[in-house]
């Protein structure tokens, strides 16, 4: 049984601290420009770590992918960690049929990429067991296509995730695991009781296996799930929304000039609104990950809490983590 909690995670001779964001690109919704240009902004201001969709690479047009190639490789050549989603995501929201597996594989083994989560089923079995069994299969064979380390997906109703994720991690050895947050329950409550049962089963093992939130990118949730027991985390917040430094909390894009005071950051006075507004909340994601890191080092998770939530709600959260 593990013991300890791991606060690094080793990726392509990177040091990756935990907990950590991943700033994510997708076209699955709407956002203030195409997933090209967001992926040279994240190459421009030198982001440690994101995620990209191989959907949206195999999708766009010749012009944009090669400017994809050239942000990756910029990227790459600072020491970035290049996360790849399969493309399900976009192709299961958008219900594009022809979105395959052999399609992932020809982004996947040819896209730069360190981290990769597979090919997922968005239909997955009915018991625990065959959900492993599905996953495993899936890593197996998309690790033989893929330039990165394969992570599996778990999907599956929320009672079998504690099982599965088990179940497939002990055959696995994953860097990281993930379960789509969506899928942990109905609200905050019912989703930090669901991963405190699958941190406890995945601590019956003797290797601690960091765990992965797809789509949670919320200030507060990330923290409350990084007490729950979560390690990894991606959303889209920092491209749709305004963070406030102060609360966490997420105002309209266009709501910036009411932040802009809380950026440190210096800014040619010529530089676009929405680029001030993404590097705005790169910097709040950079600043505020780095506490949360300091804070589950320190075991001092409470007072992070505290900061971004009232009295009550914080006495909430507190209560459910600590059942």
């Amino acid at each position: 049984m593990v013991e300890n909690r791991r606060t690094e995670l080793y990726v392509a001779e990177t040091v990756l601290q935990l907990p950590c964001f991943f700033p994510s690109v997708s076209s699955v919704v709407k956002t203030n420009i195409a997933p090209a240009e967001y992926i040279e902004f994240l190459s421009f201001s030198t982001q440690p770590h994101f995620l990209i969709s191989a959907y949206d690479v195999a999708s766009c047009g010749s012009e944009d992918r090669e400017r994809i190639k050239t942000a990756l490789g910029k990227s790459k050549e600072r020491g970035a960690i290049i996360l790849m989603d399969s493309g399900n995501y976009e192709g299961y929201w958008k219900k594009d049929e022809t979105w395959k597996v052999d399609d992932f594989h020809k982004v996947a083994g040819f896209w730069e990429n360190d981290l990769c989560f597979c090919y997922d089923n968005h239909y997955p079995p009915d018991s625990a067991e065959a959900i492993a069994e599905d996953v495993v299969t899936r890593v197996i064979r998309d690790q033989k296509c893929a330039r990165g380390v394969v992570c599996p997906i778990i999907h599956g109703e929320t009672r079998f995730l504690p099982e599965s994720a088990k179940k497939a991690a002990e055959q696995l050895f994953p860097l990281l695991l993930a379960v789509p947050e969506r899928e942990l329950g109905e609200g905050i409550i019912e989703r930090i009781q669901t991963i405190k049962r699958i941190r406890k089963s995945l601590n019956d093992l003797e290797t601690y296996f960091p765990l992965h939130l797809l789509g949670t990118g919320d200030p507060v949730s990330i923290i409350a799930y990084s007490m729950a027991g979560a390690d990894s985390f991606d959303g889209l917040e920092w491209c749709q929304r305004v963070i406030d430094y102060e609360t966490g909390s997420q105002a309209d894009f266009q709501h910036w000039d009411l932040f802009r005071h809380q950026t440190n950051r210096e800014l040619p006075e010529d530089f676009p609104h929405k680029y001030s507004v993404l590097m705005h909340n790169l910097d709040f994601y950079a600043q505020f990950m780095k506490q949360l890191h300091n804070a589950v080092k320190n075991k001092d998770t409470d007072t992070v809490l505290q900061q971004y939530t009232t009295e009550n709600q914080a006495s909430l959260l507190i209560d459910v983590i600590k059942q």
